[in-house]
């Protein structure tokens, strides 16, 4: 068990904005183990968990961003009528 810092690169997502543009957003986890006994005997392969929690959480803020207004051409009476 490597107790040092461990770097992953987490795949690229894709999402839309409320605008239709297509956004692709990638990340990289920097990470250590900071209890190893856990690691080993709670997680199957904890190596896996931590890029898929990295994955789920960069889609998650993917869709929380792109769901926010970015463009500041809409006008207010149109927000409203949503």
């Amino acid at each position: 068990m490597n107790l040092q810092v461990i770097t992953m690169p987490v795949p690229a997502q894709e999402g839309i904005t409320r605008d239709n543009v297509t956004v692709k957003v990638d990340a990289v986890v920097y990470f250590n183990v900071v209890d190893p006994v856990r690691a080993i005997v709670n997680v199957q392969d904890y190596m896996f968990a931590v890029s898929q929690v990295a994955q789920t959480s960069l889609r998650s803020m993917i869709a929380r961003v792109s769901s926010m207004t970015c463009c500041p051409t809409e006008s207010a009476s149109t927000r409203g009528s949503r």
